[in-house]
């Protein structure tokens, strides 16, 4: 079923849609800590790599390998978009970013009013959902592997429809990980001398 996006209210899920999203939330819900190297690919087939590191609720961390001037660091409150070479830091709030949909405690799909589709293609299960508003509005594509559930990739569409893909591999859960991944340390070294 896809879903008219920007429609006041969701139109009905299917019950196979429903099915699947409780499955999905079910997934989602017994992982509180996660690691994983990635590849990401942008909009114009730039190609960049690093780990990703997540845990409950709300932290997240993207370490690019050089190189990529950029470390994205959200400690459960703001997401850093930290870069090394133009030496700054930018804050956004973690409840506008779509990938906060899968980095809260209580995840249920199919309750949660921004999920716009459910697509069923070959080995895959693709749930998109969309941020109407904020900085940092546009869409988040999930695709699961299908029937065994498992987290490999998501696209982000931003407002101006430009698409980046993020592939994950050698996906890893219930890891321990450092606070100190969270925390985007030695902020000064990055401010600017006229602030």
């Amino acid at each position: 079923a896809v879903l008219v996006a920007g429609a006041a209210h969701a139109a009905p899920l299917t019950a196979q849609d429903t099915t699947d999203l409780n499955k999905i939330s079910a997934y989602l819900n017994a992982i509180t800590s996660m690691q994983a190297s990635f590849v990401q690919v942008g909009p114009n087939g730039e190609l960049d790599q690093g780990m990703v590191y997540a845990k409950k609720p709300g932290r997240l961390r993207f370490e690019y390998a050089p190189p990529s001037p950029y470390l994205i660091v959200s400690d459960g409150v703001t997401i850093a978009v930290a870069n090394s070479k133009l030496r700054t830091v930018d804050r956004y709030p973690l409840i506008e970013n779509p990938l906060n949909i899968i980095l809260r405690e209580s995840i249920d799909l199919a309750k949660d009013q921004r999920i716009t589709s459910v697509e069923r293609q070959a080995g895959t299960l693709r749930i998109t959902a969309a941020e109407k508003s904020g900085p940092l509005k546009g869409q988040v594509t999930l695709i699961f592997a299908s029937p065994a559930t498992e987290l490999r990739q998501w696209i982000i569409t931003d407002a101006q429809g430009l698409q980046t893909m993020i592939a994950l591999k050698n996906t890893k859960t219930e890891v321990t990980l450092s606070p100190e991944l969270f925390i985007l340390k030695d902020v000064d070294k990055f401010r600017r001398k006229d602030n």
